[in-house]
């Protein structure tokens, strides 16, 4: 007679995500993920087949809530400076309001897995692209010409990465905002 699993696996799926994200792929053992979990190790092989598997599930449910937080922000707002404001501000909050000093989820996977692995890469580039692609669609609806469009998008996402990183260590909420408000200067 099967056994009956005893556990949502969404549930176990967020809780192995925020394990990941705080301790780090190479860091987190099975055993820390079937206590954090709740679970044996039957019931997690059963379930998620691997330790790796298990994170690259994690990794897209935090990159496509990410992408739709992204979608859903800009669509909200029409005004192209007040948006991206809008964007960089709740990224800034979000990793300053963090007492645990996490930073970002996938500014953690870039560092941590630096091209070492093919499923991870791939899932970086498309998910940057994706970013790229949205922040450009929402600047040109604000009649930024495609190419300068294109170039401050490159920059936003590269200006996320390294606030993901730097907040870790670097909590100067005045810093980043100057930061910011440059950034969405490139706009005038």
């Amino acid at each position: 007679m099967p056994r009956v699993k005893l556990f949502n696996k969404e549930e176990a799926l967020m809780k192995a995500m925020e394990l990941f994200w705080e301790k780090g792929y190479a860091s987190t053992s099975l055993s820390d993920l079937t206590n954090h979990l709740g679970i044996g190790k039957g019931s997690f092989y059963a379930t998620f087949n691997s330790k790796q598997a298990l994170f690259e599930n994690a990794f897209d449910l935090y990159r496509n809530s990410k992408v739709e937080f992204l979608e859903q922000l800009l669509n909200s707002e029409p005004n192209i400076k007040i948006g991206l404001s809008k964007l960089l501000k709740f990224n800034l909050e979000e990793l300053l309001g963090d007492h645990k000093h996490k930073g970002c989820f996938i500014a953690n996977t870039c560092s941590e897995f630096s091209g070492t692995n093919e499923t991870l890469k791939e899932k970086l580039e498309e998910h940057f692209v994706i970013m790229q692609k949205a922040l450009v669609n929402y600047l040109r609806r604000g009649k930024v010409n495609p190419k300068k469009a294109e170039s401050i998008a490159a920059t936003i996402i590269t200006f996320l990465m390294g606030m993901n990183q730097q907040a870790k260590f670097k909590r100067d909420k005045k810093s980043y905002l100057n930061s910011i408000k440059l950034l969405v200067g490139l706009l005038d």
